[in-house]
């Protein structure tokens, strides 16, 4: 399936509450993935279990109503192979370390960071999900007919 002159490719969600910091995912990644964004947690499960499966969630921390650290814990849950980073201004350690613990995320980067860093996790993440779900089709059981 392609899009455009686009080859077909993976799907990453930015999970932000900031509308500039998705527009500006969107620009530097559109042509390369398939980017959908949603505004909240609420709104990323909501997409994730209509849209999904994705290869990356990039998640903020600080959002309404819920944490970045729950919303990928949640995605964790609801769809394992779906690689999970963290991008958040919260410096606090302890908030690292419950992602990692707690959600399994893939990288944590604290904002601002540098572009080509989140894009070069995003690659890597990408590859790391196409090889699980690779792995996991190739041990997948199979049914078979006994006459």
């Amino acid at each position: 399936m392609r899009s455009g002159n686009r080859p077909m490719s993976a799907k990453i969600l930015f999970v932000d509450d900031d509308p500039n910091i998705l527009a500006s995912f969107r620009r530097r990644l559109g042509r390369r993935y398939y980017v959908t964004t949603a505004m909240s947690g609420e709104q990323a499960l909501e997409v994730v279990a209509h849209r999904g499966p994705f290869a990356v969630v990039v998640c903020d921390e600080r959002m309404r109503r819920v944490s970045g650290v729950d919303v990928l814990q949640a995605l964790r849950e609801a769809s394992p192979a779906t690689v999970r980073i963290m991008l958040t201004g919260n410096t606090d350690r302890s908030v690292e370390m419950r992602a990692k613990k707690e959600a399994n995320v893939f990288r944590y980067f604290t904002k601002p960071c540098r572009p080509e860093d989140l894009v070069a996790a995003i690659n890597a993440g990408v590859q790391a999900y196409r090889a699980e779900t690779e792995r996991a089709a190739v041990n997948e059981p199979r049914l078979t007919l006994v006459s």
